[in-house]
């Protein structure tokens, strides 16, 4: 019998901050029942599209991997991209999020990338992959957690500085069982997390074959 990609991410030991999780993932991987339940709904019912994320990100992931890198922010922040827009330059949120790393208009201004009628550098990997980059590198001088960085990126600083300070933890599960986190920043990070843990396994059968 073939081991399950549970059994693998347990064998590895990544259910919690470890040495062997470390040389696998630069990001703090947490395997909880929030990442376990979308690691399933990836390669279940959202499959389909899941695989068009995959195809897409060999075109995209090495190079913000490769910028982050040359930054020292974690590689696998890249990962918020597939969940942000699945690396589709003319993605649009329903909050007018432009773009691969969905900035709004204001945050994307503010870190460099201009925004016109017959331009949007929103929409530019190259450009709003740094200004990102400058974004986070801000978001965790602040808030001292990736897990809060990404957090912020999906629901804004202002908002997450005024939960932090009224639960007073910076400990992102904490504000989670505390109901003080929007219910889509609540599983943003879980998404993040289970998307890097299948693209993991992914890799670990690939290894096998």
């Amino acid at each position: 019998k073939l081991p399950t990609l549970r059994d693998r991410l347990l064998a590895q030991k990544v259910s919690q901050p470890s040495h062997s999780a470390s040389l696998i993932f630069d990001l703090r991987v947490t395997y909880n029942a929030k990442v376990s339940h979308w690691v399933t709904h990836f390669q279940t019912r959202g499959k389909t599209w899941f695989r068009s994320w995959i195809e897409r990100s060999t075109r995209y992931m090495p190079f913000i991997q490769k910028e982050l890198r040359s930054e020292g922010l974690p590689q696998d922040l890249a990962f918020m991209v597939m969940i942000e827009s699945g690396f589709r330059p003319n993605a649009i949120s329903h909050a007018d999020a432009v773009g691969p790393w969905q900035f709004i208009k204001a945050t994307g201004n503010r870190y460099g990338l201009r925004t016109a009628w017959w331009l949007d550098e929103r929409r530019d990997l190259i450009k709003s992959t740094r200004a990102a980059i400058r974004y986070m590198r801000d978001l965790n001088r602040e808030f001292g957690s990736w897990y809060l960085v990404a957090a912020s990126y999906n629901m804004g600083e202002n908002g997450l500085r005024r939960r932090i300070r009224k639960h007073g933890t910076k400990d992102f599960w904490t504000l989670i069982q505390k109901g003080a986190l929007p219910l889509e920043t609540q599983e943003y990070v879980p998404k993040i997390l289970a998307a890097m843990l299948i693209v993991f396994g992914t890799s670990m059968a690939k290894v096998a074959d």
